[in-house]
């Protein structure tokens, strides 16, 4: 399973909204609350060992899929740049 379809079940089962535009702004449609950011960030960190800091935290990066998306992408990519020096 990739990034993101991986990211969008677990919204689903947070949310219980099993049918959402994954472009559309979660917390603006009420798919997400910020108490579900608390649980994401941690379901985000374990499932893709990365650390989520707080400058992480924005609406631009968790209002969307792809905000989440690029985020993990972008992660994964330091992560194995760090990896390779």
């Amino acid at each position: 399973m990739d990034v993101r379809d991986t990211i969008t079940k677990y919204i689903q089962q947070i949310s219980r909204e099993p049918n959402f535009n994954p472009s559309a702004n979660l917390f603006e449609y009420g798919v997400l609350t910020s108490l579900d950011v608390l649980s994401l960030v941690a379901f985000i960190e374990d499932t893709f060992t990365l650390a989520i800091s707080g400058d992480d935290i924005d609406m631009e990066t968790f209002g969307t899929i792809d905000g989440l998306v690029a985020m993990v992408t972008a992660k994964r990519g330091q992560a194995a740049e760090g990896e390779r020096r």
